[in-house]
């Protein structure tokens, strides 16, 4: 099953044994110069070591179990050299508000002395910790040089409450280099990782770069990479591409500029990497364009293994996103296809199924197909968006399946059915993407507070020391199932497995708690003839208890031979390290059968005891022991006539953690009901109690209180839409707000609703609740029941999956308790779904369906989701209000399944604001902000509400007007439904327009006349005014509103960027121009 074992002649190095480790067997070394070469590391390893040869210096924003700069922290403090001779500069920082302030003031420091002026400042971060970078992204994208270069490597990993658990999430990366103009390069498999980060520090040299890379399981997956380079080599390539490009280079633009410098890579590494590269059939129908990432490299392995059997599909994989480059594209697409599939992910569900929703990534596609001649008219390609969330994984069956709905004709969906599922003998079902290599596949499910937890890393190591076979290695945690558990995932094979997948086809699973039958379908991911290893102190009828009747058929249907062990018998006494070799032992005794136990009995010594070989004949013992206690069970051990109902169990762990749960002992603070007695006490006596009051101390945003002055609705109250214009008066409260910013409202439920429940739930609202703050455990707040639902608890909102599990805990009926264990599993999808896109269920709505789970109020606070603020852009320029900020805002409503009418909580609770109410608020960032030169026309689109920051910036001109300034052309393009009732802030515009501010004003009214005009339709109508003022005077465009209208208006300004380069006697290419554009802020999006 398992190629021979490593033989006692091979050396073992002593870190293998200094640094036990659950997940990382292969330490990183302190002494940089040994990477160098065919190395095991993680590949995270990779992405640093670049960074650290050719930066002098470097900003780390890791959270404390994500170890993205665990290898900087080590080689900085080890003083280690980097290719230019010097240690760099590493600060290691916290993600917060105002996180990229330190290398901002650093990258724009010119009297800092620099070795090597073209060396790039360094951010290492996650995808989750890019919204804290806001301001430093838009002060770098107002500048036309900086100083330094700078380049981002990102790690795209955020962590998603809808699931639980943390996602891949490019979508944040890739939206945010779009909106700041960053160049964005991608890494698919681990043979790139390195590469591309060389890339990104080069592209750095000539504009600002991401470095975007899976940081979910690419990069945390340990395995040999062949040709790691060392910081020198890595130095010495750097320093040749810079010089292999010409004087006209700084001449061309940006998207020549990134094609030039990764040609010239290519040359010096020997590789082919290109923008977009394509595989696939020669003569495809069907392609699918996926941003570079772990998804890419599976999806384009399953396209050339269809290929090869004749299947007319292919893979467009985007390496170099931003800028990018139409006709890049255009080029590397073959000319035989009929449809592209473009693969874009999405934040929310909601977006999936909104068809007014566009993935980033399908507008750039959709703009160079639509823009381009390459298709005649008539023979263009089907263009499909496939939109997918971030907890949407991907497996190569899934990719098999989503290829073969789409070779049928037939809408395209990533879910598989259970009933292909179960049959083994169907095409997606039996697809096997390693069918046909040399490889061995192990899984291992443990504890993670066990010393068995252990054992796989080690054997890791044993299997490493085989220098012809490539060993791969990965660990995932789980800290909520049965208080923590892990999975490590162990591959051996001939050849380099490069794409990052999931074990679907074992040889050996290993079980150390039987309790984990009960949370997960360990037995999917066994081939057929597999071997299942369960460590277990129940004997065989107590085990067929707790092993379901699903996995008991899949068993028998699989052949699988099952055997039993109690490890706990194998080893005297507490010796952990005895205990995790016996384990070791156990599995190479069923994985390696043939094998003799002298093959590994002195490398399991010298792996477990560092230089001692004299455990050896202990190791002896206890092998002998192991074999005694292993027992086969044959033939159909369990009844499988056993009446329960079934429920499909997760075959993946959900990855929670990074780290084993260290708190799964500790008691944390618990949310309690009191008195008002207590409360009295902490009231009269202040400094004992440490008490302070304090305006929402929950919510971890600067807050301040603003008084309604103004509410006026805008819409007649026969209309049925509810938008209204609302003003806060903010004398004294010393609230700032910048042009273009939102402002976040803390809204509260509907009090009838919420005396409603608390009737219905049997509560007091009077009681007092001691809860501990979300900023700092150690610190109480009293509130009441009242008013912790009223404030604080999103009860009235839409309820995730994980709400239906916890709430099972509390059920009494076991067929309630079975039917919400059954919505939280993967075969309670489509009613989940249901539930909460149909049924807009909420928390309360559960509660009452599910009347025998009823929790203790204290529990419920912990199994709800928070209430959130809701952000509203600003209609209101500070300079002419000073004291006041206005918003504009629609009331959203529907009509659910079951006829009810549904409210927006924010919304509505704003539009019930009476004058003088107070408001708990906030300001945060946007990226819609003026021109930095008053002259510079601008060109402002907005839909509905969208028209709100437009007002602000009406105003702010006519301000600068008053002071004497002079002022751009400002066009308005506005559109909605119907001008009687929609006409938003009419008076307003046309005032401003006889006054010689607002120059042109384009009213779109879709729905008054016959035929539907929208605002591209009217922007096209004065097309002749728009090219001197975006293109000639270098106006700024603006859209706010839905996405819908982008490829749209963006066809528009095409045509404005065509029209002048034929006035001027020039040819141009108008999607690249808007690209360019859109880098230097002047093509501004604002969409949702």
């Amino acid at each position: 099953m398992v190629a021979a074992l490593p033989q006692k002649s091979v050396s073992v190095p002593d870190s293998y044994v200094c640094s036990p480790s659950i997940a990382f067997p292969f330490p990183v070394s302190e002494d940089i110069s040994a990477l160098d070469g065919p190395t095991y590391v993680v590949p995270q390893t990779l992405v640093e070591l670049s960074n650290y040869a050719v930066a002098d210096a470097i900003f780390t924003y890791s959270p404390e179990t994500f170890d993205l700069d665990n290898g900087l922290a080590l080689w900085n403090a080890a003083e280690q050299a980097n290719g230019f001779g010097v240690v760099p500069f590493l600060s290691r920082l916290e993600t917060r508000a105002g996180a990229g302030s330190l290398p901002l003031g650093y990258i724009l420091s010119s009297n800092l002395q620099r070795k090597f002026h073209q060396a790039p400042r360094a951010i290492l971060a996650s995808s989750g910790s890019l919204p804290a970078f806001a301001p430093i992204l838009n002060e770098i994208s107002y500048l036309s040089a900086l100083p330094s270069p700078i380049t981002f490597s990102v790690a795209a990993i955020d962590y998603s409450p809808v699931s639980g658990a943390y996602v891949p999430d490019y979508v944040t990366a890739f939206t945010t280099a779009r909106e700041s103009g960053l160049a964005l390069v991608t890494s698919s498999r681990v043979s790139e990782l390195q590469h591309m980060s060389l890339y990104a520090s080069l592209l750095a040299t000539v504009m600002p770069s991401f470095h975007l890379y899976d940081g979910l399981r690419l990069s945390r997956e340990s395995q040999r990479v062949v040709d790691v380079l060392g910081v020198n080599r890595t130095r010495d390539i750097f320093e040749r591409v810079l010089a292999s490009l010409d004087g006209n280079f700084h001449r061309t633009d940006s998207i020549s500029r990134a094609s030039k410098i990764l040609t010239s890579l290519n040359a010096e590494l020997g590789t082919s990497y290109r923008p977009f590269e394509y595989d696939g059939h020669d003569q495809p129908d069907v392609v699918l364009v996926i941003l570079g990432s772990c998804e890419a490299a599976i999806a384009t392995d399953v396209a050339l293994r269809l290929s090869d059997a004749g299947e007319r599909v292919g893979v467009l994989t985007v390496r170099v996103a931003a800028p990018f480059g139409d006709s890049q594209f255009l080029n590397a697409l073959p000319r035989s296809t009929k449809q592209v599939l473009v693969f874009g992910q999405v934040y929310r569900q909601q977006d999936v199924e909104d068809p007014g929703v566009q993935s980033a990534l399908y507008s750039d596609v959709f703009a160079a197909v639509i823009m381009s001649s390459t298709f005649p008219v008539g023979a263009r390609p089907k263009l499909v968006d496939f939109k997918y969330t971030r907890e949407q994984a991907f497996t190569p069956n899934n990719f098999v399946w989503i290829y073969e709905q789409v070779l049928k004709g037939v809408p395209a969906v990533a879910a598989i059915p259970d009933s292909l599922l179960a049959n083994s003998f169907s095409s997606v079902a039996s697809f096997n993407l390693l069918h046909g290599q040399d490889v061995s596949q192990f899984v291992f499910w443990s504890p993670d507070d066990s010393v068995l937890a252990y054992a796989p890393a080690k054997l890791a190591q044993l299997f490493s020391l085989d220098s012809n076979r490539n060993t791969g290695f990965i660990s995932t945690f789980d800290n909520q199932t049965l208080a923590g558990i892990v999975q490590s995932e162990l591959r051996s094979s001939k050849r380099a497995i490069d794409a990052s997948i999931s074990v679907t086809n074992a040889n050996v699973v290993v079980v150390n708690d039987d309790n984990i039958f009960s949370n997960y379908n360990v037995v999917a991911s066994l081939r057929h003839g597999g071997t299942l290893l369960i460590n277990t102190t129940s004997n065989v009828e107590a085990l067929g208890k707790k092993v379901p009747a699903d996995i008991k058929k899949l068993l028998i249907s699989k052949a699988i031979v099952v055997y039993t062990i109690n490890l706990s018998e194998a080893v005297d006494g507490d010796d952990k390290t005895l205990a995790s070799v016996a384990a070791q032992l156990a599995f190479l005794s069923v994985a390696a059968p043939a094998e003799s136990v002298e093959t590994y009995l002195g490398k399991l010594a010298c792996l477990n005891y560092l230089g001692d070989d004299k455990h050896v004949a202990k190791i002896s013992e206890i092998s002998e022991k192991v074999q005694s206690l292993l027992t086969k069970l044959e033939g159909a051990t369990w009844d499988l006539n056993v009446e329960e109902e079934q429920i499909a169990l997760p075959v993946f762990p959900v990855s929670d953690s990074f780290t084993p749960n260290e708190e799964k002992f500790i008691n944390e603070p618990e949310p309690e009901l009191d008195s008002w007695q207590t409360a009295a006490k902490h009231l009269a006596f202040k400094e004992a109690y440490d008490y302070k009051s304090e305006l929402r101390p929950d919510l971890p945003v600067k807050n301040f209180v603003a008084k309604v002055q103004e509410l006026k609705r805008l819409t007649p109250l026969s209309y049925d839409r509810n938008i209204f214009h609302i003003e806060f008066d903010i004398t004294g409260t010393g609230l700032k707000y910048e042009i273009g910013e939102a402002l976040g409202i803390h809204g509260q439920n509907d009090k009838e609703l919420v005396e409603q429940f608390i009737r219905s739930y049997g509560l007091d609202g009077e009681g007092l609740v001691l809860v501990p703050s979300r900023d700092d455990s150690e610190r109480f707040e009293y509130r009441t029941v009242f008013q912790v639902l009223l404030e604080d608890l999103d009860i009235f909102g839409k309820t995730p999956k994980k709400f239906y599990e916890s709430l099972a805990e509390y059920a009494k009926d076991e067929k309630q308790k079975a039917h919400l264990l059954k919505i939280a599993s993967a075969e309670g999808t489509e009613e989940f779904k249901k539930r909460g896109d149909d049924d807009t269920l909420t928390y309360a709505d559960v509660l009452q369906e599910f009347d025998s789970a009823h929790p203790p109020f204290e529990d419920l606070i912990k199994i709800v989701n928070p209430l959130k603020r809701r952000e509203y852009s600003i209609a209101s320029s500070q300079k002419v209000h000073p004291n006041a900020v206005h918003l504009l805002i629609v009331v959203v409503d529907w009509v659910d399944s079951k006829g009810r009418k549904r409210y927006g909580q924010c919304s509505r609770y704003i539009s019930q604001l009476k004058i003088g109410s107070e408001v708990v608020v906030s300001v945060k960032p946007s990226v819609m902000k003026l021109p930095p030169s008053p002259k510079q026309p601008i060109i402002m689109s907005g839909l509905g509400t969208g028209l709100a920051p437009f007002k602000a910036f009406v105003e702010e001109k006519a301000y600068q007007k008053s002071q004497g300034k002079d002022i751009g052309d400002i066009f308005l393009y506005l559109g909605s439904r119907h001008q009687k009732e929609e006409y938003l802030y009419g008076e307003f515009w046309e005032a401003h327009m006889a006054a010689g501010i607002v120059t042109h004003i384009g009213a779109a009214f879709s729905r008054d006349q016959p035929q539907k005009i929208y605002i591209q339709d009217r922007m096209r109508e004065s097309i002749d005014k728009l090219v001197p003022a975006y293109v000639q005077q270098e106006g700024v465009f603006y859209l706010c509103g839905p996405t819908w209208p982008v490829p749209d208006v963006t066809a528009v300004l095409e045509d404005v960027i065509a029209k002048d380069a034929e006035i001027r006697g020039v040819k141009v290419d108008t999607a690249k121009e808007v690209e360019e554009l859109k880098e230097k802020n002047r093509y501004i999006l604002e969409v949702y």
